[in-house]
């Protein structure tokens, strides 16, 4: 049996994967330090818990998010060259500085509406970025090709969207990996009691490291198989567009326990229907990202 803590998300924070005096870092800084950044974060977080009953999409889901990424980074760069440095446009700190901006600001389209979110995040995304970008590379070309990773990278963190650079796939799989219970705990307190609600409470960590058969192992632990729904409904997805499916592999712990994630699927289907009978949830929820 393996023990793995709960995460406290709003503890975490994406500055400790980041090297001093680096592009990366300065970005970070301007984002966490700008009103109108964190406006809409607080704002995009409003329209999502209080006005959607959806989880958090918010300030610390935007740390969450970009901590999960550049850990992923961190493992994935060992076997894959960003497209940013294959293309031969810029270095490992400009794939850094990418991934940490289209992460940090994916979800900011919620301000205006969550349909189309992504869309409209690029556009709130590229006001903000532009001239802290031609700032920081003193060079409005380069800083135009920077700027249109990062675009790409908030673009395709829908579902739907297959991701075309390697870099926008780490900020797919960053934003998809945050499924922990703490995320979805203020709609489940207001009533919102739905598969989504339940199988978020059962999840209490997610953990990335190296694979023995595939370059980045996803460790997700939980406490109860209901949250198997979370990885299938909400990680795979992501997976399955990112463009890193086939170098994924996936563990499930359920109270310390490695099991197969089809035997946990079958579980899930016994715990969900007692948890239906338990709780009265409706049946047919429409599927939120």
């Amino acid at each position: 049996m393996t023990t793995i803590p709960s995460l406290k998300r709003n503890q975490i924070s994406a500055r400790e994967m980041l090297e001093p005096d680096t592009k990366a870092l300065e970005l970070y800084q301007y984002l966490t330090a700008s009103p109108k950044v964190q406006s809409y974060l607080r704002t995009a977080n409003r329209m999502a818990v209080s006005r959607l009953g959806y989880t958090d999409h918010g300030p610390v889901h935007a740390q969450v998010a970009t901590w999960n990424a550049l850990k992923v980074f961190e493992i994935l760069e060992k076997t894959f060259k960003p497209n940013i440095v294959a293309e031969g446009i810029g270095d490992i700190d400009d794939a850094k500085l990418i991934i940490l901006a289209s992460t940090y600001l994916h979800d900011i389209g919620m301000v205006i509406h969550r349909t189309e979110h992504n869309q409209a995040a690029v556009y709130l995304a590229s006001q903000i970025l532009e001239p802290k970008l031609v700032e920081i590379y003193d060079d409005p070309g380069m800083a135009t090709d920077i700027l249109s990773f990062i675009l790409h990278g908030i673009y395709s963190h829908d579902d739907d969207t297959q991701c075309l650079t390697f870099e926008a796939g780490i900020t797919k799989l960053g934003d998809g990996a945050d499924l922990t219970k703490g995320r979805t705990i203020v709609p489940y307190q207001k009533g919102k009691v739905d598969i989504h609600s339940v199988s978020a409470l059962a999840i209490n960590n997610v953990l990335f490291d190296h694979g023995k058969n595939h370059p980045l192992q996803i460790t997700v632990a939980m406490d109860n198989p209901a949250g198997v729904f979370q990885v299938q409904a909400v990680l795979e997805k992501k997976i399955s567009t990112s463009g890193l499916g086939d170098h994924i592999s996936i563990d499930v712990l359920v109270n310390g326990d490695r099991l197969i994630l089809s035997q946990v699927k079958r579980l899930f289907r016994v715990q969900l229907e007692d948890s239906v009978e338990s709780i009265g949830m409706k049946r047919g929820n429409k599927t939120e990202e």
